[in-house]
């Protein structure tokens, strides 16, 4: 085989050039473009950052810019209930597996088997989620930070815990939690327009608020059932623990994980008029919305996962409202 024709041999064969890395997107189909540029911003972010920062450190300030070149997503592959997406990105430098949920990036040419990535990732990651955390994203933990921060406590004594009086303390801080939230949504002003409010230590009472006001008509009829129970129950199982004299672990552990549960759900009832996110598309009608920050516009935008219609969006904190994508 060779690259040019011989007239005398019409055996011959030419070999088609390699074709440009940067028009190997226009042949991909069936790939979300909002999803190709959350990796390529990634990528571009976490590389020229990381390597900035070693040159600073060398000394030296000549910095060749790395750029995504193409990127391309290879496969989705569900593991205990959670969707990881593996990315073959090509930059002008170097080649990468991206893998999401969360998103983090490795070297190809330390690990050039996908399935080996993506099992260290999986690996990496349960290991990261099992530290202790506070939970929440920037918007969360600014709107709630007692609140969080109180849940953070307690799972940090609990893993401590050995005596009855340590378990004790754990429904304690369980119900300081509570009432946390309702100080929090109050100061908030979620609530400014409540004509019969209830006393600010009536955790149970707020909860019904925050449940009737976010969660009403016919069809909630079953989920608000269900949240009224979960943050009364919740409540009283709280207060038994404070003072139950025969606390085990196991009681404290319940207590802990069924008020992250119900203060959970309680936060994302709230957060609904707090953040005024959309929850359908204009579009299409889909509930299938992602509210992404793009760093270049420094915005937020809301797209339509089903059809990719855009809109801009901004939470109610800085006074503008969302427009419906």
């Amino acid at each position: 085989m060779t690259e040019t024709p011989d007239a005398k041999n019409n055996d011959d064969c030419i070999t088609p050039p390699e074709i440009p890395k940067t028009e190997l997107r226009n042949l991909v189909f069936e790939q979300s473009e909002h999803e190709v540029r959350e990796i390529v911003d990634y990528i571009q972010w976490q590389c020229n950052e990381k390597r900035e920062t070693e040159l600073i450190e060398a000394g030296e300030t000549e910095l060749e810019e790395e750029l995504v070149e193409h990127a391309e997503k290879i496969k989705t592959e569900r593991v205990i209930g959670t969707d990881y997406s593996v990315w073959d990105v090509h930059t002008n430098l170097e080649r990468w597996w991206v893998i999401t949920n969360p998103t983090n990036l490795y070297s190809q040419t330390l690990m050039p088997s996908l399935d080996y990535a993506l099992s260290f990732h999986i690996g990496l990651m349960a290991r990261v989620q099992a530290q202790r955390e506070i939970a929440g994203g920037d918007e969360l933990y600014d709107f709630l930070s007692k609140t969080q921060r109180k849940i953070y406590q307690a799972q940090l004594a609990l893993d401590e815990a050995d005596e009855v009086e340590d378990f004790q303390a754990i429904g304690l801080q369980c119900r300081e939690t509570m009432t946390s939230f309702v100080r929090e949504i109050v100061t908030a002003g979620l609530f400014d327009d409540l004509e019969d409010r209830p006393k600010m230590g009536d955790f149970t009472a707020w909860s019904y608020c925050v449940i009737e006001g976010r969660a009403s008509g016919h069809s909630a009829e079953h989920v608000r059932g269900y949240l009224k129970a979960i943050c009364q129950r919740g409540w009283k199982l709280a207060n038994w623990l404070t003072h139950a004299k025969n606390a085990e672990r196991s009681d404290a552990a319940l207590c802990l994980s069924a008020t992250e549960h119900l203060i959970h759900e309680l936060i994302t009832l709230a957060l609904k008029t707090k953040l005024n996110r959309p929850q359908q598309c204009g579009r299409c009608g889909s509930f299938r919305i992602k509210v992404t920050w793009r760093a270049d516009e420094e915005e937020y935008v809301a797209i339509c996962e089903m059809c990719e219609a855009e809109g801009r969006w901004q939470p109610l904190s800085e006074g503008a409202k969302a427009k419906d994508s």
